[in-house]
């Protein structure tokens, strides 16, 4: 699994911006650009399939499946879904802890 507080301050950053972008152009104001559009402006702030994987696997946990369109964006963009599936099932199992 994957630890996100020991990710180098850099790739945390990453995730940061692309946690906005993500959001921006899945669900938000900008949900109805082209997907080529919203494609680049994702992979503006990374290609990196195990960052985009860690995001989209934030974006699995939603319980109300509003964040769908996000993570098909994330996907179309190149996350690594396998790694998505486990940072899932890390944020599910830290949430159940903390109820």
């Amino acid at each position: 699994m994957l630890d996100v507080p020991s990710l180098p301050q850099r790739q945390r950053l990453l995730l940061a911006e692309l946690s906005g972008t993500a959001r921006r152009y899945g669900t938000d104001g900008r949900r109805d650009a082209p997907r080529e559009v919203a494609v680049a402006a994702v992979r503006a702030v990374t290609d990196d399939p195990v960052l985009l994987g860690i995001q989209a696997g934030v974006a699995l946990v939603d319980p109300h499946g509003i964040h769908g369109p996000t993570v098909a964006l994330l996907q179309a963009a190149g996350a690594d879904m396998t790694v998505a599936e486990q940072h899932a099932a890390e944020v599910r199992e830290r949430l159940s802890r903390s109820l």
